[in-house]
């Protein structure tokens, strides 16, 4: 309690010991003044209606209930004097006035960076040197100096979203964290930048930075829904003012590795990344930033630098800034003080008339409900998506079709899903694009609405090499309207695409099926062992005998040449210390394998013992 007692004692010293005016942090917090002006208004108006109801001189007898002169008969500008002081002193108390500390000074601000570092597998790729993710630590090292006045911070981005270092004045730790990123590469193929972006767009303390992105650009990561949430999150980063500065960390499309070999997948190939450069620059200009694809070390870090150096100096809040002292607390007091004092003269003890805070409470809480019952929310909602749907189209006319996706994915129906099918479709996002003309077309109300769906599906599932989904939307538009020309022109051209293409064929491959090519025929016991007794016998026979019954001179003579040795080195080249598939435990489940070894056992020397 002392020390509450020293700090309000503090705080009035402090108020009347300054030479200037406070500083209000939150200067919009007045206008809450003009409340109270309404407030009497309305109860003067309605206390002049009530007027004619009575004689003025049994105006203090009628209307004591309602006006609370008989509480304070004598005095009634007391009460109002009072609910004066706590309104315009709680009204201070949230616009927050500061008052500047002695000695103090204002200290130059600089823009915050964050470094969101890629850390899928995809960064290690060995187009540039040393690879993909050691080159971005590399030019890292050679920003750190430059950059050392700015608060920065580092951020790997895989599958989540993993903050190593928030924003912070000391350079040196960037450089200490970003030299364990090597080793901290994961087996995921691509990352998910989206979750990283709404991370940074949701820190506070990044209000007028940068987001610097080193990413292996892999093309998977910008394609279909990764694509469209790429998007939105980008477009998050554009709303609070933050540019995103892309360095591409590749030049060409290059294998992964891991220890040192080539990645390979279930079928023995190599993994490999195709950069797509176009898609970074295209996040970046949607947030004003810009893009580059690695080149010489020195030129990265120079086209960063001129970036990072055009940062506006951010306007630092009252909150932000040291030197400044905050009086809130103490207007707060003095509104408590006069609100308890008006209580006490107006209701009597404290305690008295709880129903009037009760009904007050549940005024707030059913307030929202009452709002959406009498659906005033889906009203605004309505308004709201109707205004994205405005915006969507403009920026489709205007040819900014990746600012058009982000609105129609904002908004809901049939409109929202074709226009964000058609605008991915002309961002040759084609995944994406089939997946939201497939939702347009289930939304479509009228034949009409549904014909256009499935003549842009026909197209995009075309360009996806889907033919044969192509050729279903194109006749399924066809049977809506028979005598559309276009549709059954584009179903006749993807007909012979299909028809030239090689398909895939649905028959199982002649590979190890397990159970499955025991369950296709009636297993006979005796026939493991009779075909095991005639493996025995023939031995030295088949192709070998066959060899060995022919004249001597007759066959031709096995001759290693220079041809068969390049051959086998050529195999021996491809031949991979890979693990053995368990062929020996899936031949010991078979049920005619205990009848084959029964009958070898028999034939041993001494086995009927």
């Amino acid at each position: 309690m002392n020390a509450s007692v020293d700090s309000l004692i503090d705080l009035w010293g402090q108020l009347l010991g300054t030479d200037t005016w406070p500083v209000l942090a939150r200067p919009e917090a007045l206008w809450l003044l003009v409340l109270p002006l309404g407030l009497a208004l309305w109860r003067r108006q309605r206390r002049a209606r009530l007027d004619a109801y009575a004689d003025p001189e049994l105006h203090d007898w009628a209307f004591a209930g309602t006006t609370g002169r008989q509480r304070r008969r004598g005095l009634p500008w007391v009460g109002r004097l009072l609910w004066a002081l706590f309104w315009l002193f709680a009204v201070l108390a949230l616009a927050d006035p500061r008052v500047p500390e002695e000695s103090q000074s204002p200290q130059e601000s600089r823009a915050p960076l964050l470094f969101v570092v890629d850390g899928s597998s995809a960064m290690s790729g060995r187009d540039v040197e040393p690879n993909r993710i050691e080159r971005a630590v590399m030019l890292i090292e050679l920003l750190g100096e430059s950059i050392s006045a700015h608060p920065t911070g580092l951020l790997r981005s895989v599958d989540t979203a993993g903050l190593m270092l928030p924003p912070s004045p000391d350079g040196n730790l960037l450089t200490f964290y970003a030299q364990h990123l090597p080793g901290l590469v994961s087996d995921h193929l691509v990352a998910r930048p989206d979750r990283a972006f709404e991370l940074a767009a949701e820190m506070s303390a990044m209000d007028g930075g940068a987001v610097i992105w080193l990413t292996a650009a892999d093309g998977r990561q910008f394609a279909g829904e990764r694509g469209s949430r790429l998007l939105a999150a980008a477009k998050r980063l554009a709303e609070r003012d933050i540019p995103l500065f892309a360095v591409a960390m590749a030049r060409e499309r290059t294998p992964l590795f891991r220890d040192g070999q080539p990645r390979r997948n279930d079928d023995n190939e190599v993994i490999v990344s195709e950069p797509d450069v176009t898609r970074v620059a295209e996040l970046a200009s949607l947030t004003d930033g810009v893009a580059r694809q690695t080149g010489v070390l020195a030129e990265d870090a120079a086209f960063l630098r001129e970036r990072i150096d055009a940062l506006p100096a951010p306007s630092r809040s009252l909150e932000s800034v040291e030197g400044y002292r905050s009086l809130a607390v103490l207007a707060l007091w003095v509104a408590m003080v006069a609100l308890v004092i008006h209580l006490v003269l107006d209701w009597g003890l404290p305690g008295a008339r709880r129903w009037r805070l009760a009904a007050i409470v549940l005024v707030a809480v059913l307030a929202p409900v009452v709002f959406t019952v009498a659906g005033a929310a889906p009203l605004v909602d309505e308004v709201e998506r109707e205004a994205h749907l405005d915006q969507a189209w403009q920026a489709f006319e205007a040819g900014e079709f990746a600012r058009a996706q982000i609105e129609f994915d904002r908004a809901a129906g049939f409109n929202a899903r074709l226009g964000s099918g058609l605008a991915a479709f002309r961002r040759a996002d084609y995944p994406h694009a089939v997946e939201r003309l497939q939702a347009a077309t289930w939304l479509a109300e009228t034949d009409e609405q549904r014909l256009l769906a499935l003549f842009n599906l026909g197209n995009a599932l075309t360009l996806a090499r889907r033919y044969r989904g192509a050729v279903d939307a194109f006749e399924a538009a066809l049977r809506i309207d028979p005598e559309f020309e276009d549709a059954r022109t584009n179903r006749d051209l993807v007909e012979a695409l299909r028809g030239g293409a090689q398909e895939e064929s649905l028959e199982p491959t002649p590979e190890f099926q397990g159970y499955e090519s025991i369950l296709r025929r009636e297993i006979v016991e005796d026939d493991g062992a009779e075909m095991a007794e005639e493996m025995l016998e023939s031995e030295g026979s088949g192709q070998g005998g066959a060899v060995a019954e022919q004249p001597p001179g007759d066959g031709e003579s096995f001759v290693l040449d220079e041809n068969l040795l390049g051959g086998a080195r050529k195999k021996l080249e491809r031949i991979e210390d890979r693990p053995v598939p368990p062929l020996d435990g899936l031949l010991r489940q078979q049920p005619y394998k205990s009848t084959v070894r029964q009958g070898l056992v028999d034939r041993e020397p001494g086995g009927d013992e």
